[in-house]
């Protein structure tokens, strides 16, 4: 049999197109009639496929999986960029101007370029929609968007006002599952070791004195994961109060108050900043204040904070060692005065790196305090350090400045405290051979705070029954 003529192909094209269109529009009629479906925003597996048999079900069989697919793509998602989105391998999803191709940032494999394709007039109708969920302007007087997505992704985007090559597009996926200290440890980010100091000075022993504590390190470092992952050491008698530009931190703590910085919907509107946020939370009476990054003048504030008996604050800020977050705390826009520096305890400095197995690691690469002044120029302490030699976080000098005022004010001897640190190793590694899940690993840390023994005696059966797997 001969093959169609050109004129017999293009006509079954166009016939294919319209019938395309044809199940398009019957969806879309009997969509709106139904408000759970009309109104979502499917950015899951799960729920594209609870939309599908739904959608199904609605036109009852009559038109084809593939007219649904793409139905639930451009009209209640976002176009082509919605199967990235579904992937949960991946961290970004970046589109960086006309005719150009999707980039994203996979887990495993770094940054990939797709063969997918977006022209100028699909990337400006997928800002104008995120804009509509987030409640903002994008325009030509107004360009720019900061915004995030129904499951908390956050979004950033340009128009070709300000990036002459076309619009932009930038989304940090929100991860539906937040990594725990154990994972942590298990991916080699830090150790059983490094986990039980840090359990240790983040609570404080009894809260006598929890460390006031900066996560340092580059973009996509692994910052707020390491921080979210360390809020469980916290006590669940605190009262918490968090605040962010976007929202990422999930803390087990029923006594949480989540706070969010708000964006002008226009030029002329009205803008919520960290700086006042974190004015009021003062007002609040937190026990811990939490600041998700530390980048303008509400890092002032927060270390007038600190030097007025708020102790235990937890926040990050983008800087590649610790000489460099101090001195970007004492330069413009952030302004922290020399005599206030002292009250920051901790830094944690964690970077990204690519293995010998050429796959993307985040390790905590220097844990340090903050010892005194010399010279005007402020001396740490190397508490930990990871050794690329031997690719382990190895113990350098762990009775510094920390120990011995933790030892001052609670009376306990510095050997006491160490194997304070040495029980709560045990128990860590405990964890990490059960492979307890985030809630687990909260009961037994709020556990061992009331009663150590019934947390040990738990822990033990927990790690029994996984060796017996």
């Amino acid at each position: 049999m001969e093959g169609l003529s050109a004129g017999e192909a293009g006509s079954k094209e166009d016939l294919s197109a319209l019938q395309i269109r044809y199940d398009l529009e019957k969806i879309d009629r009997l969509a709106k009639l139904d408000k759970s479906i009309s109104n979502t925003f499917v950015l899951s597996r799960e729920e594209h496929e609870k939309v599908k048999k739904a959608l199904k079900a609605l036109v009852k069989n009559t038109v084809s999986d593939e007219s649904i697919d793409l139905y639930i793509n451009e009209r209640l998602a976002l176009g082509k960029l919605t199967p990235f989105l579904l992937n949960e391998e991946l961290e970004e999803i970046m589109y960086i101007g006309r005719g150009a191709p999707i980039y994203v940032f996979d887990r495993k494999k770094g940054m990939v370029k797709t063969p997918v394709v977006l022209e100028e007039e699909e990337a400006v109708e997928i800002i104008k929609r995120i804009a509509r969920y987030s409640g903002r302007v994008v325009n030509s007087e107004y360009p720019l968007l900061d915004g995030r997505l129904p499951d908390g992704s956050r979004v950033n985007a340009t128009l070709a006002d300000v990036t002459p090559r076309g619009p932009t597009i930038t989304i940090r996926k929100f991860q539906t599952r937040s990594l725990t200290i154990v994972e942590l440890i298990k991916l080699g980010t830090l150790t059983s070791s490094l986990a039980a100091f840090l359990w240790l000075v983040i609570e404080g022993i009894g809260g006598i004195k929890p460390a006031n504590t900066l996560i340092i390190g580059g973009t996509a470092s692994g910052k707020t994961t390491t921080l979210n992952a360390l809020s469980v050491f916290i006590p669940r008698r605190e009262r918490i109060v968090t605040i962010e530009d976007t929202l990422e931190l999930r803390l087990m703590h029923e006594h949480w108050i989540p706070m969010e910085t708000k964006l002008p919907q226009h030029e002329s509107g009205s803008e919520v900043t960290m700086d006042e946020l974190l004015k009021n939370s003062l007002r609040m009476r937190p026990d811990r204040i939490i600041v998700g990054e530390v980048r303008g003048k509400e890092a002032l504030t927060l270390f007038t904070a600190m030097n007025t008996g708020h102790e235990g604050t937890l926040a990050t800020i983008h800087a590649n060692s610790g000489r460099e977050a101090l001195s970007r705390l004492q330069s413009h826009p952030m302004n922290v005065p020399d005599i206030m520096i002292p009250a920051l305890d901790l830094m944690v400095a964690q970077n990204r790196q690519i293995n010998e197995e050429g796959k993307l690691v985040r390790r905590v690469t220097e844990v340090m305090e903050v010892s005194g002044k010399e010279a005007d120029v402020f001396q740490t302490n190397t508490l930990f350090k990871y050794d690329p030699k031997t690719k382990t976080i190895e113990e350098k000098v762990l009775n510094g400045r920390i120990i011995h005022e933790l030892s001052r004010l609670t009376g306990r001897k510095i050997n006491e405290i160490d194997e304070e640190i040495e029980r709560r190793k045990t128990i860590v590694e405990a964890m990490v051979e059960a492979e307890l899940p985030l809630g687990g690993i909260y009961n037994i840390v709020q556990t061992y705070y009331e009663d150590p023994d019934k947390a040990v005696d738990t822990l033990h059966t927990l790690a029994t029954k996984a060796k017996s797997k």
